[in-house]
């Protein structure tokens, strides 16, 4: 269920730092971390840039977002989205065990993650989709049942990074049993499409996965509209039209694939159609701000450390 929030003049709330690649060092062999970290006192407000699950394990604090603040005790779950702000204040002897995750690393095959109610809304739509510019952080409270649960899972995915070549299976799957237990926790169901933006959403999926080229009028004939009505109803679902979703997902998985040290920035972009390597730079830089090169030197070639709140 959602933690209930008292209304104490956070509208303000504006990030004073953010927390980055540079403390949260994600990698393709860790593309997620779990750590446990004793909160000393209070944090100011700050952001990240990826997203992160915070679970309160001792202790109590106030928690503040846009939203209000919320009062925090074990059980208490904090889902920040890129770009979300939060603080903490009157702090008492708090624990949090903190999650983090390469968003595009996981969104590959989010069309079977989206029948989980919740679950792409909660932990993946901020990286899908064009959304607020400052995401407000959910706040969910587990049950002591659900709480124990979780942390066993949190404690099975810190025994399995500690190994020399974790396994990038075993961590998908626990990571999403996770996220579902969350999904569960949470008064949020599944955001509703409508039919036509659900049908567009998945073809474009398709596109993506075989490296096909999208074409508008293809995807609009079945239905009796006209394309300019399409993407206009498309873009008031998802903040993109269906040409910007569609190079959004293409880079989002070009991500994943340069994840793998077999793939050079060449090769990724033959599987994925681009008419040419430097064509798929421009469009990749553009997206992520910086090129293909860049990110898998920042990504391959990174070692886990720890981060805080």
């Amino acid at each position: 269920m959602n933690v209930s929030v008292t209304h104490l003049n956070d509208s303000v709330i504006k990030a004073t730092y953010t927390i980055n690649h540079e403390v949260v060092r994600l990698s393709s062999t860790h593309p997620l971390d779990v750590e446990r970290i004793p909160v000393g006192g209070e944090i100011k407000p700050h952001d990240h840039d990826y997203y992160e699950i915070s679970f309160v394990v001792a202790g109590k604090a106030l928690h503040h977002t846009v939203d209000g603040t919320q009062r925090i005790s074990p059980g208490s779950v904090i889902v920040i989205a890129p770009g979300g702000v939060h603080a903490f204040s009157q702090v008492e002897q708090t624990e949090v065990i903190n999650l983090y995750y390469l968003a595009e690393w996981i969104a590959a095959g989010w069309r079977e993650q989206w029948h989980e109610r919740g679950l792409v809304p909660l932990f993946l739509a901020q990286t899908l989709f064009q959304r607020e510019a400052k995401p407000k952080p959910a706040v969910l409270q587990l049950s002591a049942v659900e709480a124990r649960a979780v942390e066993t899972e949190l404690g099975e995915i810190r025994d399995e990074l500690k190994r020399t070549e974790p396994s990038l299976l075993f961590l998908k799957a626990a990571l999403l049993k996770v996220l579902v237990r969350l999904s569960r926790a949470s008064a949020s169901g599944a955001e509703e499409f409508p039919e036509m933006v659900w049908a567009a959403l998945q073809d474009i999926e398709l596109c993506v996965d075989y490296g096909r080229m999208f074409d508008l009028h293809v995807l609009f004939r079945r239905w009796p509209i006209s394309p300019d009505y399409g993407s206009r109803l498309f873009r008031q679902t998802t903040g993109l039209s269906p040409q910007e979703y569609y190079q959004r997902r293409r880079i989002q998985r070009a991500c994943s694939l340069l994840l793998a040290r077999e793939n050079t920035a060449t090769r990724v972009a033959m599987e994925l159609g681009y008419a040419d390597a430097a064509h798929f730079s421009r469009l990749f830089r553009r997206h992520m701000g910086i090129g293909p090169k860049d990110y898998r030197q920042k990504y391959v070639s990174s070692s886990p450390v720890g981060a805080g709140s």
